[in-house]
């Protein structure tokens, strides 16, 4: 992201630059979010490198699995409106 200096206003296609990369960053960064306050990834539990890589990727899997429960009940809940 483009950011602007002292007496120079961003240009109308960094503004719009920004726009289309916020929407990309906010997604991801929501991720984040939750394996650090959900998943408590502040510190890893364990020793070693191939410990805390595993670690990680079960908190990963989590992470998937909660998304995709979130989006089969949205799912639900719009076929229970419809039907």
């Amino acid at each position: 992201m483009r950011k602007a200096k002292r007496n120079t206003p961003l240009s109308q296609q960094d503004i719009e630059r920004n726009k289309r990369l916020a929407k990309i960053r906010y997604r991801v960064e929501q991720s984040f979010a939750i394996l650090h306050n959900r998943f408590k990834r502040k510190r890893a539990s364990y020793f070693g490198l191939a410990k805390v890589q595993g670690q990680l990727q079960l908190k990963v899997i989590c992470l998937n699995l909660l998304k995709a429960a979130n989006k089969l009940r949205l799912v639900a809940s719009i076929a229970a409106l419809k039907g």
